[in-house]
């Protein structure tokens, strides 16, 4: 038989509770102000209800200076549309949030702070109780970052410098045919002249009109060429697919002329703009139009009745992106070469620098995309993509890349 618990008893048994707890939560308190990160609560409107000492370190502020204070009165301005457009993800539904945003500091200098934010609730209403959140310093990240994206776009501002040169004849042969053009009307209205000097002027507005087509057609493709190699941000925006594939092939039409290589476009109609930047992705099939073209000169693939020839495809894929593909009839990737084939320095090829692919690959993902070798490439010479396993190719029977992009 169990006796009642008598006053005294119930007294020691709920003092050793507080005890316990109290020893909890100076606990979880000094795990708090040991962390190097800060710890703070927030009310729904951002602001401060408790904040960790790592504050004093990251910020200069004490902690007690940021209590009542919004943070959204400490976000960098340019930083703050996106912050409150991310606020109700953070209030109104479940799960962790992280966020990348410049803080001011006491002395007036934005940190770069990484967050993780998650909501705390009463349990039995739902109601919002108040928002907790983990923050670094990730300054040193974030100029690390920036400093490799900026050797990136240096890099690749060489590589298309580079790929002009391999290109130079194409240019010279594409800036000679208007000019020609112009020099042969011009002639033809300098012998009217000297035949006619009498003539009415409109005899010549012919000519001058053909002349002035000419000009603005070579001025185009001068304008293009000067936009190819300017050096800029990547800049991912909405762009017609067709018309960067045109301008590469364009760029590489005549090499391929002058090798003897088909140069064949495969478009999928009605195709919607593609988030990408345009310099950035023409630089890219470039690059693999060239490789091609390579890869189509070497012997082995130039015998009789087998003649080299390049294929651009694009089509829709998964929901909301597109692939892009450059196939050849080449000799292939080698198969110890597969893995390895984004990586600087290493070449599909004997002779090459190894440099454009890698270029390629990180221009790829920093517009939000991907580039791929794939395994199985189909063959260059069947009409359309097939994916049954009867038109699959061996290891030497060309390469295929596949440039995957989101749809704007």
């Amino acid at each position: 038989m169990r006796w009642p618990m008598n006053e005294s008893q119930r007294i020691r048994e709920l003092e050793a509770e507080v005890a316990f707890l109290e020893a909890e939560k100076r606990h979880y308190q000094w795990l708090a102000e040991s962390t190097t990160d800060m710890i703070s609560r927030h009310d729904r409107n951002g602001v401060f209800l408790y904040a960790s000492h790592a504050a004093r370190d990251l910020l200069g502020y004490e902690p007690d200076e940021l209590l009542g204070v919004s943070a959204y009165d400490l976000f960098h301005p340019d930083d703050l549309k996106a912050l409150l457009s991310k606020s109700p993800l953070i209030y109104y539904y479940e799960g962790f949030y992280q966020q990348t945003y410049r803080f001011r500091a006491k002395n007036g200098h934005y940190v770069w702070f990484e967050t993780t934010s998650r909501t705390r609730r009463d349990p039995s209403s739902g109601e919002l109780l108040d928002v907790l959140c983990v923050s670094r310093d990730v300054s040193r990240r974030v100029i690390a970052e920036a400093e490799s994206r900026r050797h990136q776009q240096y890099i690749a501002h060489a590589n298309r410098l580079a790929t002009l040169g391999e290109l130079a004849s194409n240019i010279a042969h594409e800036c000679n045919q208007p000019l020609a053009t112009m020099a042969n009307y011009a002639h033809g209205a300098l012998i009217q002249l000297e035949h006619s000097p009498e003539q009415p002027a409109s005899n010549l507005a012919m000519p001058l009109t053909r002349i002035s087509e000419q000009v603005e057609r070579l001025s185009a493709r001068l304008r293009h060429i000067r936009r190819f190699v300017r050096h800029g941000d990547i800049r991912p925006i909405p762009v017609a697919v067709n018309d960067v594939i045109e301008q590469a092939c364009l760029l590489c039409q005549w090499q391929c002329h002058q090798q003897g290589v088909s140069l064949d476009r495969l478009i999928e109609p009605d195709l919607p703009a593609t988030l990408a930047d345009p310099i950035g992705l023409e630089q890219i099939l470039v690059n693999l139009l060239l490789n091609s073209l390579e890869a189509c000169q070497y012997e082995a693939c130039r015998h009789v009745g087998n003649p080299g020839r390049i294929r651009v495809s694009a089509r829709r894929a998964s929901p909301g992106e597109l692939h892009i593909e450059v196939a050849d009839n080449g000799p292939g990737i080698p198969k110890e070469k597969r893995r390895e084939i984004f990586a600087p320095f290493v070449s599909g090829h004997d002779n090459g620098p190894g440099m454009g692919l890698s270029i390629s690959h990180s221009l790829a993902e920093a517009m939000g995309g991907s580039l791929t070798l794939v395994d199985s490439p189909e063959p260059v010479d069947s009409p359309e993509p097939n994916d049954s396993p009867e038109h699959e190719k061996p290891d030497n029977g060309g390469a295929t890349f596949r440039v995957t992009l989101p749809f704007a």
